[in-house]
C-alpha cells in the first residue's frame, strides 16, 4: 500500500537522520574526549613543572637561610673584632700620648743637662 510505503519512507528518513546525528554526536564526543585528554596531559606537565619549581625554590630558600645565618655570624665576629680593635686603638693612642710626653720631658731634661755641662 502506498500509505505504508510512505510511512516506511518517513521512518527510513528518520532513521537516516538519527543515524547521521548519532554519528555527529559520537564524533563530537570523541573529539571532546581527545581534547580533554590533551588538556589533562598538558595540566599534568604543568603540575610537574610547577612542583619541580617549588622544590627548587624551597631548596634555594633553605640555602639563602643558611647564608643569612652565616652572614649574621660573620657580622657578629666582625663587630666583636672591631670593638676589640677600637679598644686597642684607644690604648695605643693613650700609650703614644704617654710616650710623647715622656720623650718631651726627656728631651727637655737632656737639653737642660747639655746646657748645664756647657756652662761649666
Amino acid at each position: 500500500t502506498p500509505q505504508s510505503q510512505q510511512v516506511i519512507g518517513i521512518l527510513k528518513e528518520m532513521k537516516d537522520t538519527m543515524t547521521k546525528e548519532l554519528e555527529e554526536a559520537e564524533a563530537t564526543e570523541k573529539k571532546a574526549i581527545a581534547d580533554f585528554d590533551a588538556l589533562v596531559a598538558a595540566k599534568e606537565k604543568e603540575i610537574a613543572a610547577n612542583s619541580e619549581a617549588i622544590e627548587s625554590k624551597t631548596e634555594r630558600v633553605g640555602q639563602v637561610g643558611v647564608n643569612i645565618v652565616n652572614l649574621k655570624e660573620d657580622l657578629d665576629d666582625t663587630t666583636t673584632a672591631m670593638t676589640e680593635d677600637k679598644k686597642f686603638l684607644e690604648t695605643l693612642d693613650s700609650d703614644c700620648d704617654t710616650k710623647t710626653k715622656e720623650w718631651e720631658e726627656r728631651s727637655k731634661t737632656r737639653t737642660d743637662e747639655l746646657l748645664a755641662l756647657a756652662e761649666t
